[in-house]
Parts: structure tokens; C-alpha cells; sequence
């Protein structure tokens, strides 16, 4: 059989098979402390997106379109008919394509700490320019993570979950991303943010989860998907920010393994 994704991806566990796309300028380690207690029930496929960990630089501007194909093609490489799918910040945006493209092969999504595109969501996801992010990445490794984790971003993150907080910085340093590459990734999201979703039509059955003090991707957002989405759940986490998925890794890991098990197909 001729494959078509040509990245590098990790398998966790065993069971109904879903796929976990990681946020901007992070490989799949993000999943690790989150899916390792459902590993025993879930098949997980953990892919790095273009330029993004062990997976090959892009050679070329693409767009998150174009990684929800390399997602779509993975798991028909891997005979999976039939998956879930969790996406996390910008991995929600692929999610959202994803599930829009291939609704006869998506059985759930969970969206995290995540926004959408178009009009109504540019005004409420306050996204860093193209200068400020490329400025960001001027800054040696340490200085650029610990100023995204700083309390203007996470402000729950040192003061409720200092373990967490030394936990991503060791990871964020040990997983460094090219910054050519986060560029790119850059160019793909501003241009999704142009155009809106019809959500409207997504009937797959969607979990949305958010942080109440998230200043990366505000909580409206969590709360206009949930409108927009038929039939969507909506969970908050209190005193969380953009980080709750490993802030309150247990609580989270709980809720998220009661819907896929509701999902699965019978």
C-alpha cells in the first residue's frame, strides 16, 4: 500500500484509535502526561506536524488545511476507517477541518484551550503579530519559554502549579522547535483566522474544553464554539489558564476518556 504522510508519528496504548494534533510550535510530547492513564483502552497516534519535532521541515508555505490532510492521510495509512480525534490550541483548528472534511470517519473531537476562524472569532483570539512572534524567537531558548509561561500568559501557572510550570519549561527546552519553521506555522493560522468555519453544519459529536483564566485563547472563545457547534459540551476548568490540560491533568484525562468511551462506534 502506498503511503501518504511522510512525518514522523508515536503510538500509545491500545483500543479504538484516536488522533491527538498538537498547538502551535510544539511536537506531540504536549500528550504525553494527558493520555498515558487511557492508554490501556485508547490507541493514541501522536503526529508532529510539518516542521514540528522529529518530522521533516516544510519545504514550502502550506496551510492547516494542508496538515489536516496529513492527518486524514496517517490514519488511512494506518487502516483506521474510523477515529477519534483530540486537538489542542492550534491542533483544535486542524480538528475543526479534519472533522468537516471526513465526517464519515471522525466519530468525536475534543477541542482544547482552542479558537476558530473568521470574523467573529478574530475579534476575542488575541493573536501575537507576525514581528512580535518572530522578535520572540530573536530570544535565547529559556527566555523565549519562560516568557510564554510568564503570569501574563499563564497566570495560574507558577502560583497554583509550580510542578507543572517546571515540567513544560524542561520539556519546552528539551523539544526545542526551528523558528523558520514556527514561521511558517505563523503564516498557516493568521491565514486561517481570515475565514470562518460553518461550524454549523459540524454534527460530529464535539467536547470543548477551556480554562477559565486563559489569556492565550480567552474563554468567549471556548463559549462561541459551544454555540456555534450543535450539540457541543462545553467543560470549564476554574483557577486554569491556557495550560489546565496538564494543570489538571487527572480531571481532565477523567472527562475526556467518559466522552471518547460515549463516541466510540459500536
Amino acid at each position: 500500500m502506498s503511503k501518504k504522510f511522510f512525518g514522523h508519528w508515536d503510538e500509545v496504548g491500545e483500543g479504538f484509535p484516536v488522533v491527538c494534533i498538537a498547538g502551535f510550535a510544539s511536537s506531540n510530547w504536549i500528550f504525553r502526561r494527558l493520555i498515558e492513564p487511557l492508554a490501556g483502552k485508547y490507541h493514541f497516534i501522536l503526529p508532529d506536524n510539518r516542521g514540528m519535532g522529529a518530522s521533516p521541515p516544510a519545504k514550502a508555505p502550506y496551510g492547516l488545511g494542508d496538515l489536516a490532510d496529513d492527518v486524514s492521510n496517517l490514519m488511512a495509512d494506518l487502516g483506521h476507517a474510523r477515529y477519534g480525534v483530540i486537538g489542542l490550541s492550534m491542533g483544535g483548528f486542524v480538528a475543526q477541518l479534519l472533522a468537516l472534511r471526513q465526517p464519515q470517519r471522525v466519530a468525536s473531537i475534543v477541542l482544547m484551550c482552542t479558537s476558530s476562524g473568521g470574523k467573529g472569532f478574530q475579534e476575542i483570539f488575541p493573536m501575537l503579530s507576525r514581528e512580535q512572534v518572530a522578535a520572540i524567537y530573536q530570544l535565547t531558548a529559556r527566555q523565549r519559554i519562560e516568557a510564554a509561561l510568564a503570569p501574563q500568559f499563564c497566570p495560574m501557572l507558577t502560583s497554583r502549579y509550580p510542578a507543572t510550570y517546571t515540567y513544560v519549561l524542561q520539556q519546552r527546552l528539551a523539544h526545542e522547535e526551528n523558528s523558520q519553521q514556527v514561521m511558517m506555522q505563523y503564516d498557516a493560522v493568521a491565514e486561517f483566522m481570515k475565514q470562518s468555519l460553518p461550524l454549523s453544519t459540524l454534527t460530529t459529536p464535539t467536547l470543548i474544553m477551556a480554562g477559565d483564566h486563559d489569556f492565550v485563547v480567552p474563554l468567549v472563545n471556548a463559549q462561541r464554539l459551544a454555540s456555534a457547534i450543535p450539540q457541543a459540551i462545553l467543560q470549564v476548568f476554574p483557577q486554569t489558564d491556557h495550560l489546565f490540560f496538564l494543570e489538571e491533568s487527572e480531571k481532565v484525562t477523567e472527562s475526556m476518556g467518559r466522552f471518547l468511551f460515549a463516541c466510540r462506534p459500536n
